[in-house]
Order: C-alpha cells, then structure tokens, then sequence
C-alpha cells in the first residue's frame, strides 16, 4: 500500500533504477476505491528497494509493506506492519 501525500493507493507494478546515492523509483497504481490507474516516481534511499524487493519475494509473510510520500515535505518513509488476524488466501503474500 501506497500513501500519496495522504491519498491512499495499491501498488500494482514497481520498477527501480539505482542514481548515485540514490534509487529512482517508479509505482504504478490503482485506487482502491474507484479502480483508476496512476502512477508516481520519487528518488529514495536505496534501502527502500532492497525492503521492498524482500517483501515482493516472499520473505515477509503475514506482514504489509506500507509507504508513505510526502511531497510538501520531500519526505518518503516505509515500514513493515504485521497484520493480526487476518489470512491471506492461498498463494498469496
């Protein structure tokens, strides 16, 4: 899940491209609630792609992976957040 300056999204596709010290990072999007599409682009710590490769292969079963942008703040942030009591149907993550 995606936080766009407090607008939330899905993450439908991700794709990263490494800059100096830093990652260029692509999402594509889909609105929860009305099913359109969007994308954003923002420039992060490279620590935020190798979290999110991690949790896309798998390693982090029964957890979601939030991120929030902030644009009014350049700011970009992302955590980890188990998910109690809820299970994922077969096959999924």
């Amino acid at each position: 899940m995606l936080s766009l300056d407090g607008r939330g999204f899905y993450v439908i596709h991700y794709s990263a491209i490494p800059e100096n010290e830093f990652t260029r990072i692509r999402f594509d999007l889909a609105d929860p609630n009305t099913g359109e599409g969007g994308s954003a682009e923002a420039v992060v710590d490279p620590r935020l792609v190798e979290a999110l490769n991690s949790h896309s292969q798998g390693h982090d079963k029964g957890r979601a992976f939030l991120i929030w942008i902030d644009t009014l703040n350049n700011e970009v942030r992302w955590q980890l957040r188990k998910i109690d009591g809820f299970k994922f149907p077969p096959g999924v993550s």
